[in-house]
């Protein structure tokens, strides 16, 4: 990829492909609060995201999939009570493990959690 600086203007332009994606893992959104993005799209790999122990599942959206969730699990813990987004129904994650998600046959599911170092 090559790059092009015009010294008048002071702008660089890039010329060729660009890369896009590529995260992997939980993102932070605020604090204590995590977002793990799971692709359900037919060239996805599948989630390889660890929750670790000591999280509290907090929801799992899927109104960006087609079809529902049937199952969440992490470190093979039901966790899809979570689901409603209320108190009540938050799940915590003594042992940790992996997030699998199951159901949907394409979009995109989000399962939000908190964890305190």
């Amino acid at each position: 990829m090559s790059f092009e600086a015009t010294p008048l203007r002071g702008v660089q332009a890039q010329y060729g492909a660009r890369s896009v994606g590529g995260f992997t893992g939980a993102k932070s959104t605020d604090g204590l609060t995590y977002e793990v993005a799971i692709n359900f799209d037919g060239d996805s790999l599948p989630s390889e995201v660890e929750v670790p122990a000591g999280a509290t599942i907090t929801n799992i959206i899927e109104d960006f999939a087609t079809g529902v969730v049937s199952s969440a699990t992490v470190g093979g813990v039901d966790v899809l009570a979570a689901e409603d987004n209320t108190k009540a129904t938050n799940v915590p994650v003594s042992a940790g493990g992996k997030l699998v998600v199951s159901g949907p046959s394409a979009g995109t599911v989000v399962v939000e959690y908190i964890y305190s170092v």
